[in-house]
């Protein structure tokens, strides 16, 4: 067909510009933009102007850190189901600094499931299988030393927030996570809001893992309800989830790390990702 019979008018010839004109329009929209350091990439949401978004993630981290955590939250609830990660903690218990812990982790939301395993540096216990409502809530709990764990006959049952668990944590293995842990920054944001307490502001741009986040600051006064003097939050550009959280004690000293690496996102966990065999773990006999 030649160009001048192609541009004659039919009503054929007409559908046929119009479908080519709207290939072409979806075949530009489906071209992927660039990220610079004064952009932001963000995960799936359900505004319909990705440049509205990224001004309004930017403009609530400057302004407003509380209805950004609560967009955030919004927007893990509609996009993830599970996933799997590296951890990476430290903390100060009773004073003391203990040694930076690995972790691998699996996570799946419904049941709360959790599934962690200590590469390096374990507390009394190297791994721990934790699922709501299964042994009555108590996680399962594998000790680290081989001697002791013959003498237990395989996992023990522990309380997730028992004494012999905070002994090792700061934060039991009920509320891990990037929705726990987010659920927890507003509960405490808001109280100090509310208090009159609340000093927050924008830490600018900061990479963590080979991620590109930004970075909340919060400082709050020495009070007994407060976790921590400074807190920094670093958000991920485009999960929009805390892949850092920092807390400095009011002397100015490191009270926790944790570090999120490696994550992926919906990987399809299962139920049967979160049975004890499946993690390296015997349930011991009742005696």
């Amino acid at each position: 067909m030649s160009l001048k019979q192609l541009l004659r008018p039919s009503n054929r010839r007409v559908r046929y510009l119009v479908g080519l004109l709207l290939v072409g329009l979806f075949c530009i929209q489906c071209i992927p933009g660039t990220n610079t350091d004064s952009t932001v990439a963000i995960a799936k949401t359900q505004d319909a102007n990705p440049k509205t978004v990224e001004q309004k993630v930017l403009n609530l981290a400057k302004a407003n850190h509380i209805a950004l955590l609560e967009y955030c939250l919004a927007n893990y609830g509609r996009s993830y189901r599970d996933y799997t990660c590296t951890l990476i903690k430290q903390e100060r218990i009773s004073g003391k600094l203990g040694a930076e812990q690995e972790v691998r982790a699996k996570f799946k939301e419904s049941p709360f499931s959790v599934a962690m395993q200590w590469t390096r540096n374990a507390p009394l216990g190297d791994r721990v299988l934790y699922v709501d409502g299964k042994y009555d809530n108590n996680m399962l709990v594998r000790p680290a030393n081989s001697f002791l764990r013959m003498l237990a006959g395989g996992a023990v049952q522990r309380k997730p927030d028992g004494p012999d668990a905070m002994r090792n944590t700061l934060r039991p293995v009920n509320l891990f996570g990037f929705r726990c842990g987010m659920e927890e920054l507003v509960k405490v944001y808001v109280a100090a809001r509310d208090a009159g307490d609340l000093k927050e502001t924008f830490g600018g741009f900061a990479e963590v893992a080979g991620r590109k986040t930004i970075v909340l600051e919060r400082y709050l006064p020495a009070k007994d309800d407060y976790p921590a003097w400074k807190t920094l939050v670093y958000i991920d550009r485009e999960y929009l989830v805390p892949v850092c959280i920092e807390g400095y004690g009011w002397d100015e000293k490191l009270s926790s790390r944790y570090v999120f690496q490696d994550i992926q996102f919906n990987t399809g966990l299962t139920d049967d990702d979160f049975l004890p065999e499946a993690n390296g773990l015997k349930v011991a006999k009742k005696k």
